[in-house]
């Protein structure tokens, strides 16, 4: 019986047998097939990270048919904050200080005071319920009365130094459900709709995204706010 000779081994014989220069290429292709192996385990590797990824981050379900959506009419929009929600909104935070008087490092010293969190998120609810009633406007006009509650969990819009240094982007992320406006009961919900808009970063870009906005009467937060309004828009009906 012949002695059992791997595939290594066998490769070795026949690398003995050839002359050295074939003997270096022979090497040479086995070295290049390890590395593909190398990266093809990487690959799929990555692959399987990335499905765990988008496992992770699931889209609410909305059950609704087009007929359940045809039949609601929308009464109310009511927009709240969680207690230790992130607000960063340069316009609410200077509105509140040009009524108090106040500037520089009395303001900063406000910004930690409920008093003037609360200042800010009425302001802010207030964008937030009127720019999403508008987005909805044409939607839910049947005659079962619902009222969307909107709890915001985070907002902000970046200062323009920190866009600049940064270029960081506005961002939204809020709780939506619908109730009955009769009994309150939960018609469908969405725990966590994050929205964004993406801003030009750097000094270039930054003045180049001011000079549109200004001359299209647009703020950071009225665009957020658009967006976060359209995207549960598209949500609710299904696209329709």
């Amino acid at each position: 019986m012949k002695p059992f000779m791997t595939e290594r081994a066998g490769l070795a014989s026949v690398h003995l047998g050839l002359p050295r220069a074939a003997q270096g290429r022979m090497a040479m292709m086995e070295a290049c097939r390890g590395r593909a192996r190398l990266l093809a385990g990487w690959a799929r590797f990555a692959v399987l990270g990335l499905m765990l990824a988008l496992c992770g981050c699931v889209t609410a379900e909305n059950a609704l048919t087009q007929t359940d959506i045809a039949s609601m009419k929308l009464t109310a929009v009511a927009v709240s904050f969680t207690p230790n929600a992130f607000v960063s909104w340069d316009e609410g935070e200077n509105d509140y200080g040009a009524a108090k008087g106040l500037s520089g490092p009395q303001l900063l010293e406000a910004m930690r005071t409920q008093e003037m969190k609360d200042y800010v998120r009425g302001m802010l609810g207030d964008r937030i319920k009127a720019g999403v009633e508008q987005a909805l406007a044409g939607q839910l006009i049947g005659s079962r009365p619902v009222r969307l509650e909107i709890v915001v969990k985070r907002f902000k819009t970046p200062s323009g130094a920190s866009r600049i240094l940064i270029g960081s982007d506005p961002d939204m992320t809020a709780s939506a459900t619908l109730v009955d406006a009769r009994t309150g009961a939960v018609v469908v919900a969405h725990p966590e709709l994050v929205a964004s808009v993406h801003r030009s970063g750097g000094l270039i870009g930054t003045a180049v995204t001011a000079a549109i906005d200004n001359a299209r009467n647009e703020t950071q937060e009225g665009l957020l706010i658009a967006r976060y309004g359209r995207m549960y828009r598209e949500w609710l009906t299904h696209g329709a």
